[in-house]
């Protein structure tokens, strides 16, 4: 009874193991088929995965780019602003401007901005080489009497250098960013990409923009030049003043 048993099922096993292979080679089959039929759709992906790649590599060299230092730059001068504010008092203030302008042009400078009051005082901004700036300002002392001097010196060496390392890092950025607007062809990638290339070419226009102002500002000193017309007391006026002078040391003793 068993060995008939046995005998009935060994054709019932064979079927299956040859249908199970069959099945087996129909799904290979059907699998090569679909890779060979869609080539593109994989070249597609694959190109952007490496585009995405890049982008967030691109993402990556900004942030260590804008951070970092031109270790390379050897521009190591010192970058001075200088400006002064010069108060005079002068009998004639005709000649007094006639002289400041003729010292101005003889060293190589020009007046930014002139402007006063008619017969009482005059004012001129003066712009002159940073070289000449001692000498012109020692002439334009000897025009008048000296009521007030002062300085201001503004050392920029630093940010100078700063903004010049950052700038070499954005060129170099910005021309990366090109080069991937370039080899974009999707709408979405070529709209995020001009969005940084916005950003990056703004701040690249500002740093430049300071860059000249700086330059300018340390190229020429500024000096700004104001001159008062003297008070002239007749005797009267030297017999008051006495008189005030008198009475005022009555109540006011020098310390």
């Amino acid at each position: 009874m068993n060995k008939t048993r046995i005998t009935l099922l060994i054709p019932l096993v064979l079927g299956f193991k040859k249908f199970a292979c069959i099945l087996f080679v129909a799904s290979i089959g059907f699998t090569l088929t679909g890779c060979a039929s869609n080539p593109e759709s994989g070249r597609a992906n694959q190109s952007h995965q490496g585009f995405a790649m890049e982008t967030a590599q691109l993402h990556s060299t900004k942030s260590r780019s804008v951070n970092s230092n031109d270790e390379g730059d050897g521009d190591q001068s010192q970058k001075l602003i200088k400006r002064s504010w010069l108060t005079l008092g002068v009998k004639d203030l005709t000649q007094a401007e006639i002289q400041a302008k003729t010292i101005v042009e003889q060293q190589s400078g020009y007046i930014n901005n002139t402007n006063g009051s008619e017969g009482k005082s005059f004012n001129l901004s003066i712009r002159i080489p940073q070289d000449q700036y001692v000498e012109t300002l020692e002439a334009l002392r000897a025009v008048g009497e000296v009521i007030s001097d002062n300085e201001n010196v503004r050392d920029v060496s630093t940010e100078f250098i700063d903004n010049k390392a950052r700038l070499a890092n954005l060129y170099k950025l910005r021309d990366r960013i090109q080069l991937l607007l370039n080899r974009a062809d999707r709408i979405d990638d070529i709209l995020k990409i001009e969005r940084e290339l916005n950003r990056t070419q703004s701040e690249i226009d500002r740093l430049e923009g300071r860059m000249k102002y700086l330059n300018s500002q340390v190229d020429y000193a500024t000096i700004e030049l104001t001159a008062e017309k003297q008070k002239t007391y007749g005797p009267l006026g030297y017999f008051f003043m006495g008189i005030w002078w008198g009475v005022e040391k009555l109540f006011v003793w020098d310390q």
